[in-house]
């Protein structure tokens, strides 16, 4: 697979389908929310798939994966998260941006909730805070891990576009669509 994608599990459908709609709502400046698909794995009931049909840079992917992982208005949500972005489509240059993948995953220990950490093949663990500064990490608290996907383990659920996209095409006439 070449497209930069985020798992999560252990949480139900309904409130994942919401999460997707508010992130889409609120960066529905941004283009890379249009087109949100969500995946459900077969065979399980709370382990998903998030891939966009318009690929988000690296910065807004981060954004994301923080956003999923902390939803507004979740009280006592603890889902299983890691995005996965690959290096070749990063323009800047950092030191964590090494092989091919890295993993983004929000801290179990985070109380700032304004930052992800990013894991590369090395297994070397940085704070990418989203106040612009990255520092390197002297403890991993998650390994690298890459997870490759296939696509046929998953049923496609929801396509997810932010409120504003429909509000601004232009409404037809109910005889226009036929």
């Amino acid at each position: 697979m070449s497209e930069n994608y985020i798992l999560v599990k252990n949480i139900n459908q309904q409130n994942l389908e919401r999460i997707l709609m508010d992130l889409a709502n609120l960066y529905s400046e941004t283009e890379f929310v249009n087109g949100i698909q969500l995946y459900r794995e077969k065979g399980n009931y709370d382990s998903f798939l998030i891939l966009f049909s318009v690929q988000p840079d690296f910065e807004r992917f981060n954004y994301f994966v923080n956003y999923i992982n902390y939803p507004k208005g979740y009280d006592k949500f603890s889902p299983k998260l890691s995005g996965y972005y690959q290096t070749s489509q990063i323009n800047e240059t950092y030191e964590f941006n090494y092989g091919e993948w890295l993993m983004i995953y929000g801290s179990k220990t985070d109380t700032a909730f304004d930052n992800v950490h990013v894991v590369n093949s090395k297994n070397e663990s940085f704070l990418y805070d989203f106040g612009g500064k990255i520092k390197k990490l002297s403890t991993k608290e998650v390994p690298f891990k890459w997870t490759a996907i296939n696509q046929d383990n998953y049923h496609h659920i929801i396509a997810v576009y932010s409120s504003k996209s429909f509000e601004q095409s232009e409404p037809k006439a109910w005889w226009k669509f036929w």
